[in-house]
């Protein structure tokens, strides 16, 4: 495969980002619908509060539109926005110390009838243990984590969103996961995060 074919595979985008930077409105509003929901996605498991999440995901592309001049199609697009996205969260969260969050598994999973209100304070209580744990994860451990884990990006993909080498995101993944463990020993069994 030439090395032209594997740039148009890269990024998608590219036509839609071209327009954009050639001033058409509307091609950013398509790259806006594209990647509002994965963006916000990413947010929300980053600052743990959706009116933060939603502001947060604002900000992201109206800072990605006035900078698109700049995007030089080095990285995909996707790669791109998720960088500013995940610098403004490690920021937002330097600035805050935040306590309230989201449960993972409520925005996860549609609401649906529990089978009892034991089974359905059980289900709270270990998601609730899951936030407190993800939050207690040194900020290079959490970004890694979520991107990784839940976004399912690869190491690849996340150096390129981070600066950061493949060897030490996969050491500070496993860092992650080993941490996790052990916050959550009383609620998970080891295989967890698998």
């Amino acid at each position: 495969m030439s090395n032209i074919t594997e740039n148009m595979n890269i990024d998608a985008d590219l036509p839609l980002v071209q327009k954009a930077k050639d001033g058409d409105q509307k091609a950013f509003t398509q790259l806006v619908t594209i990647h509002k929901r994965r963006i916000f996605g990413l947010i929300l498991k980053m600052v743990r509060n959706s009116e933060d999440g939603q502001d947060l995901s604002q900000e992201t592309f109206v800072k990605a539109y006035r900078g698109l001049k700049d995007f030089k199609g080095e990285s995909s697009f996707k790669t791109w926005i998720t960088k500013i996205a995940i610098n403004l969260c490690i920021n937002f969260n330097r600035k805050r110390n935040l306590r309230s969050f989201v449960s993972l598994f409520d925005l996860a999973q549609p609401l649906v009838a529990s089978d009892s209100p034991v089974r359905e304070q059980e289900r709270n209580q270990i998601s609730c243990a899951i936030d407190q744990a993800v939050l207690r994860l040194p900020p290079k451990q959490k970004t890694v984590f979520v991107l990784r884990y839940y976004q399912e990006l690869s190491y690849e993909e996340i150096s390129q969103i981070t600066g950061k080498s493949v060897g030490g995101l996969k050491a500070n993944y496993f860092q992650a996961i080993r941490k996790l463990r052990k916050f959550l020993s009383g609620y998970l069994s080891q295989d967890a995060f698998a």
